[in-house]
């Protein structure tokens, strides 16, 4: 009878923790936020993915319109404050916190553990999703996936190429930001003589960064290590008592360096090859901003053709509205960003999550165009590049998203 009784316990249990994966999955958003025809494809050829990046952020320009972006030297430079930090905080009080769910799970493989073989596979749906890095998605969740209050939170890679396998990495302290989390650059999950660094952006002053070795010849790390920034931040108008010091939201992992822009738009390089932790040796000289005038605009760094981009989406008066799109390749010489009048054979697509540049002979959709999801529930639109306008992107009436029936070389 006590047996019994244990039994039906345990089933109980069990029964209660699938409930509460249900329910996660329910609040989940669903990763990546790209079109269901290039999810298709990209499931038949998954190498693709190693071309995803970030998803983008957007500021909020507090100074007046006609000191926002200085054509004169009398005009003020504006002050930018991240419009996600506000919404992060309506979020917090409303206690809405997404959980993952990767779309590719029941297509190519499957992100999961099975309780038992003949029950549907559960998903790791408690993991909250942070980005995707080269070649990593990465998640922050606890040790063991039913301890939700656990303060034990670690942040997780996973290797979708390499068949769903993970890593993870030290505990995180809950106290400290996290706003993005990069990879120096792409890099086996098992050890190899090439160096590979994580590199997470708080987006305060101290810490700034924080630095984890995954792999390469020399010192090992069993935890992370942090990195403040006493720098002053050269474009910003706001005065307040002490330094200004820079605070950085957005990065990029390109060749074992690390770029990256700071709140008020002014990129830092941190090379990952010198010494660890790896510290700022460059600063650029110019901010990269819009070059038209804009209350917010969204940006997102990510890599095409071994050149590394800079692509703003830019709303004039609604936030709900892309008026513009502007794209710059970055001269990693002279550290400039130079405005690119068109993409060629490549074609950029933003999600609210992720993004990422494809060939479009490859995949077979419209070339040289800017595809892009925004704030409203209007689907995709697309910019085109050669002719400098904006309209709807999408053939699908049902899913909203861009459809192309060109032939697909799969690999």
């Amino acid at each position: 009878m006590a047996q019994k009784v244990k039994t039906k316990n345990k089933k109980k249990a069990h029964e209660g923790r699938l409930s509460q994966i249900e329910a996660n999955i329910n609040r989940s958003k669903t990763w990546p936020d790209l079109p269901q025809t290039l999810v298709d494809i990209i499931v038949r050829q998954p190498t693709l993915m190693q071309s995803i990046s970030y998803g983008g952020l957007t500021k909020l320009c507090l100074s007046p319109p006609k000191k926002c972006y200085p054509n004169n030297s009398t005009s003020t430079p504006p002050f930018l404050q991240l419009l996600d930090e506000i919404k992060a905080k309506n979020d917090e009080l409303n206690e809405v916190e997404p959980f993952l769910n990767v779309s590719f799970y029941r297509k190519w493989f499957w992100p999961c553990h099975y309780e038992s073989w003949n029950k549907r596979p559960i998903c790791s749906d408690w993991k909250r999703y942070v980005g995707y890095s080269n070649d990593a998605i990465v998640v922050k969740g606890a040790t063991n996936p039913y301890w939700e209050s656990s303060d034990h939170v670690h942040i997780y890679l996973w290797y979708l190429v390499e068949g769903y396998c993970h890593r993870q990495l030290p505990e995180w302290d809950k106290s400290i930001p996290l706003v993005r989390v990069v990879k120096s650059r792409s890099c086996p999950r098992y050890l190899s003589k090439q160096n590979c660094t994580v590199m997470v952006l708080t987006g305060i002053s101290h810490p700034a960064f924080l630095f984890y070795r995954l792999s390469g010849e020399g010192t090992s790390w069993d935890q992370w290590v942090k990195q403040d920034c006493s720098l002053s931040e050269p474009h910003c108008s706001t005065k307040s008592e002490g330094k200004n010091f820079m605070t950085f939201t957005n990065a990029i992992g390109f060749n074992g360096k690390f770029y990256v822009l700071s709140l008020q738009g002014t990129l830092a390089v941190i090379d990952d090859t010198d010494s660890y932790p790896p510290r700022i040796t460059a600063l650029s000289s110019e901010r990269a901003v819009p070059s038209v005038l804009a209350k917010h605009f969204r940006e997102y760094l990510l890599e095409s053709e071994g050149n590394v981009l800079l692509v703003f989406l830019i709303s004039k008066n609604s936030i709900k509205i892309v008026d513009d799109v502007e794209v710059y390749q970055l001269n990693t010489t002279k550290l400039l960003w130079v405005r690119m009048a068109s993409l060629g054979d490549r074609t950029l697509f933003l999600g609210s999550d992720c993004c990422m540049s494809v060939s479009a002979s490859r995949i077979g959709c419209k070339s040289n165009s800017v595809y892009f999801s925004h704030q409203t529930a209007d689907g995709w639109s697309v910019y085109d590049m050669e002719k400098g306008c904006i309209s709807s992107g999408w053939t699908d009436a049902t899913t909203k998203s861009p459809v192309w029936t060109e032939p697909i070389q799969e690999e």
